[in-house]
């Protein structure tokens, strides 16, 4: 999950008279996971949800902040943007290739200081790896606007049209920047080889950006800039307004004026950008109740909604239109709705007496899944192993650190993840707690974990997803014996039955150390030590042992009826 640096004494500043702790403890009260306090940098490391890019930086979890303790609440908003005779022409070369553009100008008499461009900086990467989908759909350019003469002009160039790129001294052709600098390496497939390339240059024909690859080195930003050209170049409107508006409150709290810009299209049309309207939705009073499991009235319903940064009004017919800030894009339905409301009235009130439950029934018995699940559960506990539970989703990494090839044709691809931590649907358990023991490793041993998860893999064309359990032992002393003591204790307890263990070598156990599960002559699974230079791709400093069960196998192949606990 992306991370934060929030100043102590922006905190502070930020409200004077209530204490520094208690406004720490508020922080996960707004969506926010507290990672750790760094006392001597004077910061505090704060996790958030890649749906929540506003949190990619102080200023937005503040904004956050004030509504829930009070000190502004209600709809934040950009005031007065003032019209302009900046102007950006779109040449319709660019259509088939990043069509979309919009941008704005930021004016303040300070320059910016090194907190507020480290901020940007760090606010642009978060933007261009989650709604920018790693700069596939949408892409940031910031520049130093006194070094620009408009208008400007989003056009297309040849491969060995060239330009100085940022940081750089010399010109470079595009071809040579696709093909020996780091940054064309790593974006230069987003672009996906056309003959021609996207550029955006001035009235002076000075290059400002070859997007989504890199900037012109004129307009770098520096300690001493204090206006600025904000642009976005994508492949999709949405997105473009998206970022485009979340930069904009970023730089208004920052304390910049705000001007747009005119953009024209070869067809003739013109908009004005950025686009901050609110967005609106109405809700029926009694659904976000029922919900929640509160009686407030429309009148509460509605503070809670301003102290979450949003606003409402009652309607004639008792529904309530909702309105919230058009940088607040994770908001699609009315159960997002009831979630602010409950930020507005505050996680913490809520308490586990019946009446806070929401009104809703249940009857049914458990699956027979379940049944198994918790018999082995029980087992494993008993046994003094802890349950962890994580995605289904996992980095490519962590499938190559566990000898797994990432390129496996049975494996499963994430198309345009938001993060590198979730890029495939893993077909193995065990990476998982690899990771998770990975994680632990200033905890002390020995650790005992288990996980019992689905996992996928593509059979005849067709995605097949399947139960797995995966038991861990970790500690300096932990070998085959130990662990196959663990798998045939849980499969007597269990199932009273017995499983065979054929000595089999995998690239991921320590040769001669490993062998199949068999149940009823079935391979449901395997088992042995982790191969040495696994737990070092882990960064582990202990040998760990494990088993993988394929539980789907391993239910088609009991008789359930004869179990007794059926």
């Amino acid at each position: 999950m992306p991370v934060v640096d929030v100043r102590l004494t922006a905190l502070s500043d930020s409200f004077p008279n209530i204490h520094l702790k208690e406004i720490i403890e508020k922080i996960p009260y707004i969506g926010l996971d507290i990672e750790g306090v760094d006392e001597n940098n004077g910061t505090i490391r704060v996790e958030f949800n890649p749906n929540r890019p506003d949190y990619s930086s102080e200023n937005g979890i503040m904004r956050a902040l004030k509504g829930l303790l009070e000190k502004e609440v209600g709809l934040p908003v950009v005031k007065d943007i003032e019209e302009s005779d900046y102007v950006i022409c779109v040449d319709e070369t660019v259509d088939n290739i990043r069509p979309v553009i919009c941008a704005f100008v930021a004016k303040r008499k300070e320059p910016l200081d090194g907190h507020e461009i480290s901020q940007l900086i760090s606010m642009q990467e978060d933007l261009h790896n989650g709604v920018g989908r790693k700069r596939k759909k949408s892409s940031i350019g910031m520049h130093n606007l006194d070094n620009i003469v408009f208008p400007l002009k989003y056009t297309t160039v040849p491969k060995h049209f060239s330009f100085i790129p940022l940081d750089k001294e010399n010109e470079f052709t595009i071809e040579s920047i696709l093909k020996n600098l780091d940054v064309g390496k790593k974006y230069g497939h987003v672009l996906q080889d056309p003959d021609v390339f996207p550029i955006l240059s001035d009235s002076q024909k000075n290059v400002l950006s070859f997007p989504p690859i890199i900037n012109g080195n004129l307009t770098k930003i520096k300690s001493d800039t204090n206006n600025l050209l904000i642009e976005v170049t994508s492949i999709n409107e949405k997105s473009a307004h998206d970022i485009l508006s979340i930069l904009s409150f970023e730089l208004y709290d920052m304390g910049f004026k705000i001007y747009s810009i005119n953009i024209n299209s070869h067809s003739g049309e013109s908009i004005k950008t950025p686009v901050l309207k609110q967005s609106k939705m109405i809700v029926s009073y009694g659904y976000i109740n029922k919900i929640l499991g509160l009686k407030l009235s429309n009148d509460e319903l509605i503070k809670c909604l301003e102290r979450s940064r949003c606003s409402g009004k009652v309607l004639e017919n008792g529904d309530i239109e909702c309105s919230f800030p058009r940088y607040r894009i994770d908001i699609f339905n009315p159960a997002d709705i009831s979630e602010e409301v409950a930020i507005g009235y505050g996680i913490y009130r809520f308490d586990t007496s019946s009446s806070s439950y929401p009104s809703l029934y249940f009857s049914g018995k458990k699956h027979v899944n379940s049944v198994i699940f918790n018999s082995i559960r029980d087992v494993l506990i008993g046994l003094g192993f802890v349950e962890i539970i994580n995605t289904n989703i996992i980095s490519k990494d962590a499938i190559d650190d566990f000898f797994i090839k990432a390129d496996d044709a049975d494996l499963v691809s994430i198309k345009d993840s938001k993060s590198s931590e979730f890029e495939i649907l893993r077909n193995s358990i065990i990476p998982s707690i690899m990771v998770t023991l990975s994680k632990n490793i200033h905890e002390k041993y020995p650790q005992k974990l288990f996980e019992i998860g689905k996992t996928f893999k593509v059979q005849h064309s067709e995605l097949k997803e399947e139960w797995s359990l995966g038991v861990v032992i970790a500690h300096n002393n932990t070998n085959y014996s130990e662990i196959k003591s663990v798998l045939e204790s849980l499969i007597k307890y269990c199932f009273n039955k017995n499983i065979k263990t054929p000595r089999c070598n995998f690239e991921y156990y320590l040769n001669g150390h490993s062998a199949k599960i068999l149940f009823s002559e079935s391979e449901i699974g395997d088992i042995g030590e982790i191969y040495p230079q696994v737990i070092e791709n882990f960064k582990l400093r202990t040998l760990v042992s494990v088993f993988q069960i394929n539980l789907s196998s391993l239910m088609d192949l009991l008789d359930l009826k004869k179990i007794n606990y059926l």
